[in-house]
C-alpha cells in the first residue's frame, strides 16, 4: 500500500474516485478560507489537495480563456468540475462554504 493510499483509507476515501491521482497531499489538517465571503472551514489533508487542485483549475480556466486559449480553458474547467463534484459527494458542508 502507498502512503497515499493509507492517507485515503484513514479518512475512508476510496482512491478510485480521487479526481487528480498525482495531487501532492499534506499531513495535516488545514484551515481554508473562502475568498469571497471569508468563511473559514477545516479540511483534512485530501480535501485540502483537492481544494487546491479545483480552484488552481478554476483560475487557470479564466486565464487561458483571456488569453483566447480556448479548448485549454475548457479542459480546465471540466477538471474544476470533477473537484467539485468530488466535494459533492464527499464533504457537502464544504462544498457550500467553500466553493458554491
Amino acid at each position: 500500500m502507498t502512503n497515499k493510499d493509507t492517507i485515503y483509507a484513514k479518512y475512508g476515501y476510496d482512491k478510485n474516485k480521487i479526481p487528480f491521482p498525482m495531487m501532492q497531499i499534506g499531513k495535516e489538517d488545514e484551515t481554508v478560507k473562502n475568498p469571497y465571503s471569508e468563511v473559514e472551514v477545516k479540511l483534512n489533508p485530501v480535501e485540502v489537495a483537492i481544494y487546491n487542485c479545483l480552484m488552481g483549475s478554476y483560475h487557470a480556466h479564466l486565464a487561458a480563456g483571456k488569453a483566447g486559449h480556448i479548448d485549454v480553458a475548457k479542459d480546465l474547467y471540466d477538471d474544476y468540475y470533477k473537484g467539485k463534484d468530488w466535494f459533492i459527494e464527499n464533504n457537502v458542508e464544504a462544498y457550500f462554504q467553500l466553493i458554491d
